[in-house]
């Protein structure tokens, strides 16, 4: 007997893969920090605007992206982020000095900040009857308040 997996288990699943791939990719740049620093020669001043590099674009797409996942649509949005934080976690790598350390970071910050809010989105707009798991992985991710009245 084959087992057939759903439509929406599979978004789901590899919707729980981008967020660990996302977080390890957020977290890397701490482990090896202290080789970076010592290839590149930099200051611990310098080390800490490289880490500072990815939060700014992170938290400003997280709004940005998340309006462009609206009004373009989830799959193509998640798409492209996927694209950018490959291209810069691949190029990271390659950084052969602070200033183009410092732009892979931002690329990072920018292609994944707006993968949670359109993730969200994505898995909010399942059928109603699969809408509770999905909704409820997603929502592991972030706080949610409701409100009672």
């Amino acid at each position: 007997m084959r087992l057939r997996l759903k439509a929406t288990h599979a978004v789901l699943g590899m919707l729980c893969v981008m967020y660990l791939i996302t977080y390890i990719d957020r977290v890397n740049i701490g482990t090896a920090a202290s080789e970076i620093q010592k290839e590149l020669h930099l200051s611990n001043t310098q080390l800490g605007l490289v880490f500072s590099a990815f939060a700014y674009p992170y938290l400003l797409f997280q709004i940005f992206g998340g309006w462009v996942g609206d009004r373009v649509g989830p799959r193509l949005t998640l798409f492209v982020c996927g694209l950018v934080w490959t291209a810069a976690t691949i190029f990271t790598g390659l950084a052969a000095s602070l200033t183009s350390l410092i732009l892979m970071r931002i690329l990072l910050g920018i292609g994944e900040g707006a993968t949670f809010p359109v993730a969200t989105r994505c898995s909010s707009v399942t059928p109603s009857s699969a809408s509770e798991p999905s909704t409820s992985v997603a929502s592991l991710t972030k706080r949610r308040t409701t409100l009672r009245r």
